[in-house]
C-alpha cells in the first residue's frame, strides 16, 4: 500500500539510482518485543503443530462438521434482512458512494489527503470492507455498484423494449475459466503496489472507469451472472472472503431466500476441488499481500541493493535512468509477477507430496484444487495483521473527508478539523493482534485440511499421512509470516 507511508530510502546508491518506496507499517521508531523474537516464531509453529495433533487424536470420523451448527435466523429477523426496500437501500448508497468516488477523484482536490476517493478505496473499502466480508457475510453481491447499474439497465430496457436483452449471451468458453479475474486481478495489485499515481484522486478515478468498462463489456457479451461469477475479480475475492463468514444464504422449499448461521471457516469446505484458474485466484490473493509486506524486510532491501551496486548492472541502470526509465518499477513488477507463480509452484508442490503421502493412487491436481481454499482462514489473517495499523490510522481521515469529500473547504458535518490520533495504533496493539490473527488463521487452516482430508481420502490412515506435508508447509508459513510482520515493528528484527 503506497498511500499515506514515510518515504524511505535504501541506501546512497538506490536514492542515485532508484526512487524510494514507502512503508506499510510507518511507526516513527522500533519497537522492543517482551521476547526475543525467535521464541515467538517457535511458539507460533508450535501452537500450529499442536493443534494439528489434537485434530488428529479427537477427529476420528466423520469429515464433516456437525450439521447442529447450521442455524436458520428467526422468521422476523429474516423477512426484514431480505426484504426488497432493505436490499434496494443498500445498492442504492452503494451507487452513491460509488459515484462520490469517481466525482471526487475526477473534479476534487488532487491531495491525496484531502480528496475523500483515495481513503475511501484504499481504507474503507479494499481493507475494512474485505473484515466485514469475512466476519459478516457476502455483502458485496449486495453492493457491488457495477452488478447494480447493470441490472438496473437489463431492467429497464427489458419494460421499454418488450423483454429485450442488454447482454449477447455468448456461450462462455469453459477453457477460459477464471482466468480473466486472475489477470485482472493480478494488474489491480500492480496499480496497488507499483506505480505511485495509485495515490493520487484523478488517476484512482481513472483506473475505476477503466475496470467499469471492462466489468460491463464482460457482462454483455457472456451476461451479467456469467460475467460475477467468472470474470470479475473483486467478486470473487470478496466472494470466498465471504466462504469464511457465518451468514449465508440459501433456499427454502418454496424457493424462498432465507439467511442463516453457520460456524466460521465452514463455507471453505468444497464438495468439488476447483480448477486450475480458481487455484491461481487463491495463490495470488495470498501472494500479493504478502510480497506487500516482503517488501519492508532487510532482504528486499539488500536485494535493491546489490542491483544497484552491481557493477555489471551500473552502466544499464545509469543509462537506463538518464532515458527516464522507471526502474524501481521494473523490479517491482518482475518481482510482483514471480511471487504469485513461486507460491503456485510451491504449493503445487505440496500438494502433489500430499497425493503421493496418500497413496500412489490419488491425483496431485485433485488434491491441489480439494486444499486450496483451506488457504482463505491464512489470507484473510494476513490481510488483518498486514494492513491493521493502516486501517487504525488513516481509517481515521474518513471523518474529515465525510465532511469535505472533495477537498474544497466544505464542512457538512463539522468534523473537518478532526485530527489523527496515532497512539490509536501502537506497536505493541498491532503486533498483538497481528501475531494472534497469524495463529488463529493457521490453525483454523489445519483444521479445514484436516475435515477435507477425511472427506477426500476414505481410509483415515491416508488422510492423516496426507496432512504431513501440508502441516509443513502451513507451520513454515506461520513462522515466515510474523517475520514478514515483525520487521518493520520490532526494534531487532534479527531471528537468531
Amino acid at each position: 500500500m503506497t498511500i499515506f507511508r514515510t518515504w524511505l530510502f535504501v541506501g546512497a546508491a538506490l536514492t542515485i539510482l532508484l526512487p524510494g518506496r514507502a512503508e506499510a507499517h510507518a511507526f516513527g521508531a522500533r519497537h522492543d518485543l517482551p521476547l526475543p523474537l525467535w521464541l515467538y516464531l517457535l511458539g507460533a509453529g508450535l501452537a500450529v503443530l499442536l493443534s494439528f495433533l489434537a485434530m488428529m487424536y479427537f477427529m476420528r470420523s466423520p469429515g464433516d462438521p456437525p450439521r447442529c451448527a447450521r442455524l436458520s435466523l428467526p422468521n422476523g429477523l429474516n423477512a426484514f434482512l431480505t426484504h426488497g426496500f432493505v436490499r434496494h437501500a443498500l445498492q442504492a448508497f452503494g451507487l452513491f458512494l460509488f459515484g462520490l468516488v469517481l466525482a471526487a477523484g475526477l473534479f476534487g482536490n488532487q491531495s491525496t489527503t484531502e480528496n475523500f476517493a483515495p481513503t475511501f478505496v484504499w481504507v474503507v473499502w479494499w481493507v475494512g470492507f474485505a473484515f466485514l466480508q469475512a466476519l459478516i457475510g457476502d455483502l458485496w453481491r449486495l453492493i457491488n455498484p457495477w452488478n447494480t447499474l447493470f441490472a438496473w439497465a437489463e431492467l429497464l430496457l427489458a419494460r421499454s423494449f418488450g423483454g429485450a436483452r442488454l447482454s449477447l449471451a455468448r456461450a462462455y468458453p469453459a477453457w477460459l475459466g477464471a482466468w480473466p479475474a486472475v489477470v485482472v486481478f493480478l494488474a489491480y495489485a500492480w496499480f496497488e503496489l507499483v506505480p505511485d499515481r495509485s495515490q493520487e484522486p484523478a488517476a484512482l478515478a481513472q483506473a475505476v472507469l477503466i475496470y467499469s468498462a471492462i466489468t460491463w463489456s464482460g457482462m454483455f457479451c457472456f451476461g451479467r451472472k456469467v460475467w460475477l461469477d467468472r470474470g470479475e475479480a473483486f467478486t470473487l475475492f470478496f466472494g470466498i472472503f465471504a466462504r469464511f463468514a457465518p451468514v449465508f444464504t440459501e433456499r427454502d422449499e418454496k424457493g424462498r431466500r432465507k439467511l442463516c448461521l453457520r460456524p466460521y471457516g465452514i463455507g471453505l469446505l468444497t464438495a468439488k476441488p476447483l480448477g486450475p484458474s480458481e487455484i491461481a485466484f487463491v495463490v495470488l490473493m495470498l501472494s500479493s499481500v504478502t510480497f506487500d509486506g516482503f517488501t519492508e524486510t532487510p532482504p528486499w532491501a539488500a536485494f535493491l541493493q546489490w542491483i544497484t551496486q552491481s557493477q555489471a548492472l551500473r552502466p544499464l541502470l545509469l543509462e537506463a535512468r538518464d532515458a527516464g526509465f522507471d526502474l524501481y518499477g521494473a523490479v517491482m513488477t518482475f518481482a510482483l509477477l514471480a511471487f504469485p507463480l513461486a507460491f503456485l509452484a510451491l504449493y503445487r508442490a505440496f500438494a502433489w507430496a500430499t497425493a503421493r503421502a496418500a497413496g500412489k493412487d490419488q491425483g496431485a491436481r485433485r488434491a491441489a484444487g480439494a486444499f486450496v481454499l483451506t488457504l482463505v482462514p491464512i489470507a484473510i489473517a494476513y490481510h488483518l495483521a498486514h494492513y491493521l495499523s493502516f486501517l487504525l490510522l488513516a481509517g481515521q481521515l474518513l471523518l474529515p473527508l465525510a465532511s469535505d469529500p472533495f477537498g474544497w473547504g466544505w464542512n457538512l458535518f463539522g468534523v473537518r478539523a478532526f485530527a489523527m490520533d496515532p497512539g490509536l495504533a501502537g506497536p505493541s496493539l498491532v503486533w498483538g493482534v497481528a501475531a494472534i490473527a497469524i495463529v488463529a488463521g493457521h490453525m483454523m487452516a489445519v483444521y479445514l485440511a484436516h475435515v477435507m482430508a477425511l472427506r477426500l481420502y476414505a481410509d483415515k490412515a491416508a488422510a492423516l499421512r496426507s496432512q504431513v506435508p501440508m502441516l509443513v508447509l502451513m507451520v513454515f508459513y506461520t513462522m515466515t509470516s510474523l517475520w514478514i510482520m515483525a520487521q518493520p515493528l520490532v526494534k531487532d528484527p534479527t531471528v537468531f
